[in-house]
């Protein structure tokens, strides 16, 4: 079965850039080794999305490793759809709006 192709909404790229730039400021390797492993994320989510635990609202996530983020994601008949790029410790479920 073919992956489904991946879409990522506005806010979720807003909230990578701003995990980006918060950790560019500090440290460009660490805001470097985010994106390799977000990238590696959105990579991997589409061929095996049902390998992620569900979360909440009909959603999955895929937390990072090295950060405390997570990609959460909606499988939908047609795509992949990333809602957000979740900080573990901040304002949870402030993206359920989204759904």
């Amino acid at each position: 079965m073919m992956p489904k192709p991946l879409r990522i909404r506005s806010e979720a790229t807003d909230e990578i850039n701003e995990a980006f730039e918060w950790y560019f400021k500090r440290n460009p390797e660490a805001a470097d080794a985010l994106l390799t492993e977000i990238d590696s994320s959105l990579e991997q989510i589409p061929s095996r999305p049902q390998l992620y635990p569900t979360y909440t609202k009909k959603t999955r996530r895929r937390v990072l490793s090295r950060f405390p983020y997570s990609v959460v994601f909606q499988e939908k008949d047609d795509i992949i759809l990333v809602i957000a790029l979740a900080h573990s410790k901040r304002r949870p479920g402030y993206w359920k709006g989204r759904i």
